[in-house]
């Protein structure tokens, strides 16, 4: 095992870059990382590999969140897959990496210039929120007008629906009274909230102008020539994901970070409206990596090289024992010779510094990975009583 640094890509391991590009911007998610990361790895195994091998052709993200990778892997036309434990993350892995059709466009475009001027019965759906009423989150106006679209949205085509439904769904943050603090979210008063027509109109008019500026760059010089393949997603778990063995060119993923946070409660309210179910936040966790204390602590089979942190701590045994899990089925699907890109972030649980990048490493050397190399992008201060902790975040890089 090898450590060495690069903070060259330090400010690609987090979402700032992400938040002025077209498309990958649709949708605000403060724990993604920037398309500039996954460009980084795939020129890296180019430069790794033998001079006679071809370049990676097929990508896989095992937590493919918001799309970041996918959406990087179509942009150089390369054929991509994305599996991911959240309805939400998956719905917008798809709609952001989605072909669409000047007529999906144009029907986006007419929705949300008309849609306001339509009379209104009342929305016949009920939204309900597992944290609180969504009532006493926004003011009467904009639930209101969110109940409405989020009704009207489903009686149209395929490709404007999910446009216009992340639309929504984008919005909520800016609708509404909530703030989200950290691991929390919060109702203040204190909070102004945008109108949500104007917030809906603003964001349907800034993701029309992306689509219709990225067509027009991309119009293919024969008019029969195929559009940049789809990728495919899946709603799924990353510790069994089905694949064929040796069937992966290239691994890049972050999967969550080992922080106590419970991102099916940070992004509830948007996965709530998404799925129309109070219930869809609880299936979500199901499926997940335990990352954050409140299921099944209990520790079982865990991977040695945690030690006694993992039961002193459970939720450290938990996370590693989940995640050794999704190693080894990385290991599984990806070619011969081939690498996993694996950006994590060391953390402070409980004023004990885990080393999750090192515990990564050993694992995959013992799963049966032939070489591993930790790439250290950025470090940082852990402000943790009664004592600061400099920690890093870095790519675990594990080659078959």
């Amino acid at each position: 095992m090898k450590i060495t640094n690069d903070f060259s890509i330090g400010p690609y391991m987090t979402f700032d870059q992400s938040k002025e590009l077209p498309i990958h911007s649709w949708f605000w998610y403060k724990e993604g990382f920037s398309p500039e990361l996954v460009k980084w790895a795939i020129a890296s195994e180019g430069k790794n590999k033998n001079d006679n091998a071809p370049v990676p052709e097929r990508l896989l993200d095992p937590f493919c969140g918001v799309g970041t990778s996918l959406l990087a892997a179509k942009e150089k036309g390369m054929f991509a897959k994305g599996v991911d434990a959240s309805d939400l993350a998956a719905f917008v892995s798809k709609t952001k990496t989605r072909n669409y059709s000047s007529r999906d466009i144009e029907m986006a475009k007419e929705f949300s210039a008309s849609i306001f001027a339509e009379s209104r019965p009342p929305a016949p759906l009920q939204w309900e929120f597992e944290l609180f009423n969504p009532a006493a989150a926004f003011p009467k106006r904009n639930l209101n007008d969110i109940m409405f679209l989020r009704e009207r949205i489903e009686y149209l085509e395929p490709g404007p629906r999910s446009l216009l439904l992340l639309a929504l769904l984008s919005v909520l943050p800016q609708a509404s009274l909530v703030i989200k603090d950290g691991g929390v979210l919060k109702i203040s008063k204190e909070k102004s909230a945008m109108p949500l027509k104007d917030a809906f109109r603003r964001k349907v008019k800034r993701m029309v102008a992306d689509l219709e500026a990225k067509n027009e760059t991309n119009a293919p010089a024969n008019p029969g020539q195929n559009a940049a393949p789809e990728p495919e997603v899946f709603l799924g778990d990353a510790r069994a994901m089905g694949f064929p063995d040796d069937s992966e060119d290239i691994i890049v993923t972050s999967p969550p970070y080992l922080n106590n946070i419970d991102y099916s409660k940070i992004y509830g309210m948007e996965l709530s409206l998404l799925a129309m179910s109070k219930a869809a936040a609880e299936e979500v966790r199901l499926r997940s990596v335990r990352s954050f204390i409140g299921r099944k602590m209990r520790v079982q089979e865990m991977p040695v090289e945690v030690g006694e942190i993992g039961e002193r701590i459970p939720i450290i045994g938990t996370y590693f024992a989940d995640m050794e899990g999704a190693i080894k089925e990385m290991h599984r699907v990806l070619c011969p010779g081939s690498c996993a890109y694996v950006n994590v972030s060391n953390s402070v649980i409980h004023e004990t510094h885990v080393l999750v990048d090192e515990v990564f490493a050993e694992m995959a050397l013992r799963i049966g990975f032939s070489d591993v190399e930790i790439v250290v992008g950025a470090e940082r201060i852990a402000d943790v009583k009664p004592q600061k902790v400099r920690t890093r975040e870095s790519v675990v890089i594990m080659r078959k």
